[in-house]
């Protein structure tokens, strides 16, 4: 009760600032496969577009999009939050526009990465690395509260698109939520930014403070540290595993010999999952540490793969979608707090941007290596428990970073 009561007092005090990650987290979303694959059907018949030729550009895209992160990452640790954030909404804003004047393959593979890389990539990696660097004892609550957009970009963009693809045409479609981030957002980043009377106080910078002498590692030095690489398939499988299951689902639905229409009814519950993942694990990270926690956080995902690949009936679809949206919205406040729990937060911006190449290497790669064991002929089952089985392994490698040293 005591632990509710500060996060509603936590809530009423930085407000602003956690409404700032959240309308980041949300406007994302134009970035983010769940809404590309929503028109994904338009562009491939603009454009005389295979599925494997429109997946192939999909894919190089956003590798290109991990390259650009690599290098734009660690922006975020020495441009002024204000200023990369009202340049980056800029850029969004028109990347947007541009979107909707693409005239070919090539076009729309420019205009994939800069709308992943602005999205998918740099406006999560802002919302999620503020909110890390700027809390402590509150960081994953902080996390988990911005993140929240994500799912409800989940809840909101799909229906409506899917609404405005019967009365316009879908180039029309993003010059629209061009319009619209530009007046919610862009206007509100300089009040919200703004530091709170309690940040005035001194009590809340993570960055000016060393608490019991942690070390600030730099990007160089967590590169040499082998508990990155242990814990690399933690933060890749679940980017790769949800993609790619999402990106190929009418066809796994299909092969189940499920009805779609009833499957894309458990959507909801897993935008519901997501949120309740978030905000369970952001308040026992403040409990008891990300470390702690870090092992465990892929098995959700785990046991919805398997249930998908071997319960008899879609009735079950709503359990399926809550496992996989309940492990998607853990993965966030948890990670993103494990970085400044062992690597310390002034270099946060640079350590997190090589997390987000994983993640956006592992979204890269999961389509395209679910779609080639499709193609191979191998079973739902099969992919299913291969899924599972690096999750449960990659666990182990997790658990053995974090307790060593």
């Amino acid at each position: 009760m005591l632990h509710f009561q500060g996060t509603l007092l936590f809530v009423r005090q930085e407000w602003r600032f956690l409404l700032f990650g959240f309308l980041l987290a949300f406007w994302s979303g134009p970035g983010q496969t769940y809404v590309i694959s929503v028109i994904g059907g338009e562009i491939r018949a603009a454009f005389l577009l295979t599925n494997s030729e429109f997946g192939l550009i999909y894919t190089l895209a956003t590798l290109v999009c991990a390259a650009l992160l690599w290098k734009a990452g660690p922006l975020v640790d020495y441009l002024p939050l204000k200023s990369i954030t009202m340049k980056i909404g800029l850029m969004m804003v028109a990347a947007l526009l541009a979107f909707g004047f693409v005239e070919g393959p090539i076009s729309l593979f420019f205009g994939i990465i800069a709308i992943r890389f602005l999205g998918q990539g740099m406006m999560t990696h802002i919302a999620l690395t503020s909110m890390a660097r700027r809390y402590e004892a509150e960081r994953g609550r902080a996390v988990a509260i911005a993140a929240l957009g994500i799912p409800l970009g989940l809840a909101v963009y799909p229906p409506l698109i899917a609404v405005a693809l019967g009365f316009v045409d879908w180039r029309f479609i993003w010059p629209g939520m061009a319009v619209l981030l530009a007046i919610t957002l862009l206007p509100a980043i300089p009040f919200l930014v703004r530091a709170s009377s309690r940040q005035e106080e001194g009590r809340v910078e993570a960055d000016d403070i060393e608490i019991n002498d942690i070390k600030h590692w730099t990007r160089r030095e967590v590169l040499r540290d082998v508990r990155l690489y242990l814990l690399a398939p933690s933060i890749m499988i679940p980017a790769a595993v949800i993609t790619g299951f999402f990106f190929h689902q009418v066809y796994l639905v299909e092969t189940k010999g499920w009805n779609f229409d009833v499957w894309a009814l458990s959507f909801s519950a897993f935008a519901l999952a997501h949120i309740a993942g978030s905000v369970s694990l952001g308040f026992l990270v403040d409990m008891v540490g990300a470390r702690r926690l870090a092992p465990f956080i892929l098995m959700p995902m785990a046991i919805g793969i398997m249930l998908f690949a071997y319960v008899p009936s879609v009735t079950f679809a709503g359990v399926i979608m809550f496992c996989l949206g309940f492990g998607s919205g853990a993965v966030g406040p948890v990670l993103s707090t494990l970085w400044a729990e062992i690597y310390g937060t002034r270099h946060l911006g640079s350590i997190r941007s090589v997390v987000e190449v994983a993640t956006v290497f592992g979204s890269a790669l999961g389509p395209v290596f679910m779609g080639l064991a499709l193609d191979q002929g191998l079973s739902v089952y099969f992919i299913a428990s291969v899924s599972a089985g690096i999750a449960v392994m990659a666990a182990i490698l997790a658990k053995t970073a974090l307790i060593a040293r």
